[in-house]
């Protein structure tokens, strides 16, 4: 988890795998595998179209990277790229050069029946399996991958970048293009050497050694920029309204009602008349019935696909369903927009524009003043996925493309449970526990629950209870696990042996005897949490918990925890114990109010210093005394 924010930058930039996996962190002196070589070459054409060779050493330091580096693979679009794999070999510690046998690679190409082009997928992957590997050696792979036709016709971009966090000896990127073609060029933290000039073409080249890694640590974690780490941009585009042009220029064209679309959209909002309703039967439609298929063909990376294709197979990427869903849309009379938005964890963009930063496609209904992603299946109308929230996005169709997504409001995320349980004088306890969710985590849970087999059902309890160090049994139930509201509620029963482990006297902390999405406990330990040095995503949410404790003949509760109350601009916590005839009454509640998707490191700092004062109150014990025969 600790590489998950940094993987999607990595993504971003073009970095291999092998580095975002064996990169350096705080517990490890060395990394498994170093880069003794890594050199990439672009080779453009004036329309756009690009050969690019790589070639890279890899040296195996560690046994436990043997396993992921005894292959490497690469595909490319069959339709509109060709691929080759010029050399492969093994260096041996001892010297020796061993060519990889040909009967060691592979290749795979989807296609249809019979040698058909296939509907969905035209990807060719090139494959080569590396023999009698050991710590010492080192792999080598050189490919080329050239282009057809461009993407985007008379355009090219792209970003690529280096981790600081694995070493790199010889690492470098070269570009050769037509003086002809208009490029915007951006680079961070690399060596940039002279542009040279040869007849009609000019040569960039920038170089990166890293004998020293960085070394990660938990408080690195968090949003970066690319302009961050090591990176080179390069693009035609002028513009990312240019790229958004040159995105809708074929993509909204596809856009438009037919009658087949005409006759679906009355057929999914019957009789509806107000705008918001007739929207949403039409997203929770299009997110329901088309299935995700994000392998695209040749052009079709960036070319939404006939809406007939879409409809006759039920299935489509990103682009097709948000096609689909501004069709329906139009043909109901609501105006919508198709977005570009990042669809991993960059939160910028770069001064140059690049369409990697924009490799998604939702929509934008301006009358509702609503973004909506039906590619998104779990997520109810109105609402983002977890990570779409206040990031830059590009509007088809408008003069002035960028915008943000709003930040999600943590009054529309909230958890409520209700516990009523009897406390034996054995140390055993029953009861019943009632989760009621509103927001994202509702839809997560739903789906969660929805996606139980019937064994994971029946023991769904039993493993609850036993991941609390609990020895239990009891029973789920769901409750209604169909649609896309934005609610969702569930309970159980419980019998637990073990609740009281003390003997004639003892403590415990007050807690739900299970696990639950937006637990007020969360906050018990923030103490030893490690809080983030830079900008973070985040999210509020409100959180109440009530408590009926009986307690039965032989047991008594010696001391409660004080009543609390904190308040703060970014956090609230109440707490209030009231004894009764036949036990306590316990009502706790937590409001973190962070009003914001983006926290800054300033903010955590300051929510942290509050929620201390809670979690001092969390961690009290009660005291209990029971009588043991």
């Amino acid at each position: 988890m600790r590489f998950m924010r940094y993987a999607a930058l990595a993504a971003a930039l073009g970095i291999s795998a092998y580095q975002g996996v064996w990169a350096q962190d705080a517990a490890n002196d060395k990394a498994p595998v170093v880069s003794k070589k890594w050199h990439l070459q672009y080779d453009l054409a004036a329309d756009g179209r690009s050969t690019q060779t790589f070639e890279s050493l890899n040296e195996i330091l560690q046994s436990r990277a043997l396993e992921g580096m005894k292959s490497y693979s690469f595909s490319f679009s069959t339709s509109i790229q060709t691929g080759e794999i010029l050399e492969a070999y093994t260096l041996k510690k001892d010297g020796r050069k061993i060519e990889v046998p040909t009967t060691n690679f592979q290749k795979t190409t989807n296609q249809g029946r019979s040698g058909a082009s296939p509907m969905f997928s035209d990807r060719t992957s090139l494959s080569v399996v590396f023999p009698d590997l050991a710590v010492g050696d080192s792999v080598g792979i050189r490919y080329s991958i050239a282009d057809k036709e461009p993407i985007f016709p008379g355009h090219f971009s792209m970003t690529q970048g280096f981790s600081a966090y694995s070493e790199y000896q010889d690492a470098q990127i070269t570009l050769r293009a037509p003086k002809g073609l208009k490029l915007g060029i951006e680079s961070h933290q690399v060596q940039q050497l002279p542009v040279v000039e040869d007849g009609d073409m000019r040569t960039w080249q920038w170089r990166y050694t890293n004998a020293v890694p960085l070394r990660w640590d938990e408080s690195d974690d968090g949003i970066w920029r690319i302009d961050e780490s090591p990176s080179v941009v390069v693009s035609t585009f002028d513009s990312y309204e240019a790229i958004a042009k040159a995105y809708g220029d074929r993509a909204l064209p596809k856009a438009l009602p037919t009658p087949r679309i005409r006759e679906l959209m009355s057929s999914i909002v019957g009789e509806e008349k107000k705008p918001a309703e007739r929207a949403r039967l039409l997203y929770e439609w299009v997110s329901r019935n088309i299935t995700y298929g994000g392998n695209c063909i040749g052009v079709g990376a960036v070319v939404p696909r006939d809406l007939d294709v879409v409809l006759d197979n039920k299935m489509g990427d990103c682009k097709d369903h948000a096609t689909l869903l501004q069709a329906l849309l139009a043909a109901a009379d609501i105006r919508s927009e198709q977005v570009l938005i990042n669809s991993g964890g960059l939160y910028d963009l770069t001064k140059i524009p690049v369409v990697s930063l924009v490799n998604h496609v939702m929509n934008f209904l301006p009358d509702l003043n609503l973004y909506v992603d039906a590619t998104a299946k779990e997520v109810p109308f109105g609402y983002l996925p977890w990570g779409s929230y206040a990031k830059p996005v590009l509007h088809v169709g408008r003069a002035n493309a960028i915008a943000k997504t709003p930040d999600q409001q943590y009054e529309k995320s909230e958890q409520r449970v209700s516990i009523k349980q009897r406390i034996e004088k054995d140390g055993s306890a029953t009861g019943e526990l009632q989760v009621a969710l509103l927001g994202l985590s509702a839809a997560d849970a739903r789906a969660y629950m929805r996606d139980l087999d019937k064994d994971a059902e029946r023991d769904f309890v039993k493993r609850a209870l036993s991941a609390y160090g609990f020895k239990g049994k009891g029973t789920l139930y769901k409750g209604n696990t169909d649609g896309l509201s934005d609610q969702y509620s569930f309970r159980l029963s419980y019998e637990v042996s073990n609740y009281l482990e003390g003997g004639a006297s003892g403590a415990m902390v007050l807690s739900p005897v299970i696990s639950t999405p937006l637990p007020v406990m969360g906050f018990a330990n923030v103490k030893g949490r490690i809080e983030p040095n830079r900008r973070h995503s985040c999210h509020g949410f409100s959180s109440y918990e009530t408590y009926d404790i009986t307690l039965a003949p032989g047991i008594k509760f010696v001391s409660l925890p004080p009543a609390s109350k904190v308040r703060s601009a970014l956090f609230d916590y109440t707490a209030k114990f009231q004894r009764t005839k036949t036990g306590v009454q316990v009502e706790r509640s937590v409001q973190d109010k962070t009003p914001v998707s983006i926290c800054s490191a300033q903010m955590a700092a300051e929510q942290h210093k509050q929620a201390l004062l809670a979690a001092e109150n969390l961690r009290t014990q009660i005291l209990y005394q029971r009588q043991t025969r």
